[in-house]
């Protein structure tokens, strides 16, 4: 300073430029840290949101199973109450071939089961449809937690290379400082 007083006040410039940027460079790292720490705790809640779902799923293939063997027990009564139909027919037409009481009661019988079967196979179905719903959203749940994921990581990236470029910034201002 004592020397040249110019070289002085451009070191003094140099050195405001230097805490200027440290000053940034530290707002902007602590924002970013701020940011990657909303994102993971913002994977996390979507990450036990999907194990949620997950474990709701884990009755779906025996709703699935249920729900078919009830469709087959309805073709079966279907098939049963026809062959009941055409039967209570001959007898009417022949009573000399059997009973129409008794074939009667048992198409009452068949009837009834029959329609306790649709109705639980609608049931069935409801919940098959919700849980085939439940699927889907697990599948738009982990697209999101993988495009999340990516974000996280280029953020981190960037914040390497922003890092790194303050670095040569301030390696280069102390070079440029030295020279002085």
């Amino acid at each position: 300073f004592d020397h040249d007083p110019e070289a002085g006040v451009e070191i003094i410039d140099q050195l405001l430029e230097i805490r200027r940027q440290d000053q940034q460079f530290c707002k902007d790292e602590k924002e970013g840290q701020e940011q990657l720490t909303n994102m993971q705790g913002e994977i996390d809640a979507q990450e036990e949101r999907l194990i949620q779902l997950r474990e709701n799923l884990r009755s779906y293939n025996d709703m699935k199973e249920k729900y078919d063997r009830l469709l087959s027990v309805v073709q079966s009564l279907e098939s049963e109450k026809q062959a009941l139909m055409e039967q209570l027919e001959k007898v009417q037409n022949d009573p000399t071939k059997g009973c129409s009481i008794t074939i009667k009661k048992q198409l009452e019988d068949v009837k009834a089961n029959l329609a306790r079967a649709r109705s639980e196979t609608r049931k069935q179905q409801q919940l098959y449809r919700q849980a085939e719903q439940e699927a889907q959203k697990c599948k738009v749940l982990e697209r999101k937690i993988q495009e999340m994921k990516a974000a996280k990581v280029v953020l981190i990236r960037k914040q390497k290379e922003e890092k790194a470029k303050h670095k040569e910034f301030t390696n280069t201002k102390t070079q440029e400082i030295r020279v002085l």
